[in-house]
């Protein structure tokens, strides 16, 4: 369902006058990263251990993409 919503987003964007998209996923959430790496997203940076989950201390990282104009 996901999948979906992120491929619905990227095709409505540019028509939005969006130019750049950026997902915010946990690094420990590997699907996730999959998921936006199959989308053509890059990683853009890492904020660490900026969060603690469940008692562990867990890394934020940016994805990013460039829409064409």
């Amino acid at each position: 369902m996901f999948r979906a919503r992120l491929a619905a987003a990227l095709d409505a964007a540019p028509g939005l006058d969006i130019h750049t998209v950026l997902g915010f996923v946990f690094g420990h959430n590997e699907p996730s990263v999959r998921l936006f790496h199959g989308f053509g997203f890059e990683a853009w940076g890492t904020l660490p251990r900026v969060a603690v989950l469940d008692s562990v201390e867990r890394d934020l990282v940016i994805l990013g993409k460039r829409l064409a104009a």
